[in-house]
């Protein structure tokens, strides 16, 4: 099943490939005849940067802003396909979209798409968004920050699982710690597996299912 927590990785590997930015590709590698055909499509968009993506973007898989969302749901396994029944703008996306609200009630869920007119992007945790920002950038990671966005929604073409991983609960709670934190627990855990009689030390095992569950109540 598509979800959040599918988006989230899927944007993370996307960023770690450096995907470049096209208007109107979704995650396809950028052939001279794809790119052909978007300078055809968008002479403004992309006629302006057509030397920039000719020298940095061909060859490498592009996205816009809403096509690096739509380049999740519409992988087939290698890459992504076309499908029109899905195929929304930003803005369109954020129309749609059943669940939303200004960025001031912003829940932090990790797969939540973050919005302002015209461009969206997705946030994943600890502070972080992954975005196609613009065809000078490519797909690129930024921080969350109130003034940037004015919006943010649930992508109405995948599920949102709201229970959070300890990974998610530590992350968001560390203040820009979390993986140390995380290092930490699974050091403890460990030394709790470890052969034999360790004693009272034996309980940390259970810490990362502890805090998860109170984290859920």
């Amino acid at each position: 099943m598509l979800d959040n927590r599918g988006l989230v990785n899927h944007c993370i590997t996307a960023k770690k490939a450096k995907w470049g930015y096209v208007w109107g590709t979704f995650g396809q590698v950028l052939t001279p005849m794809i790119f052909f055909e978007k300078l055809r499509q968008y002479p403004t968009s992309v006629g302006k940067y057509k030397d920039f993506i000719h020298e940095n973007w061909v060859g490498r898989r592009t996205a816009d802003c809403v096509g690096l969302i739509k380049s999740y749901y519409w992988w087939n396994g290698s890459g992504p396909e076309y499908r029109s029944a899905t195929d929304v703008s930003a803005d369109g996306m954020f129309k749609i979209a059943k669940v939303k609200g200004p960025v001031r009630d912003f829940p932090h869920i990790p797969g939540l798409c973050v919005y302002k007119k015209g461009h969206i992007g997705v946030y994943i945790g600890d502070g972080k968004v992954i975005e196609a920002k613009g065809t000078k950038y490519g797909v690129v990671e930024t921080e969350f920050v109130n003034g940037t966005w004015s919006h943010w929604l649930e992508c109405p073409f995948i599920h949102y699982n709201k229970k959070k991983t300890f990974e998610e609960l530590v992350m968001e709670n560390s203040k820009g710690r979390g993986e140390d934190w995380i290092r930490a627990v699974e050091t403890i855990k460990e030394m709790a597996d470890a052969d034999g009689d360790l004693g009272d030390l034996e309980i940390f095992k259970y810490l990362p299912i502890l805090i998860e569950n109170i984290g859920n109540k």
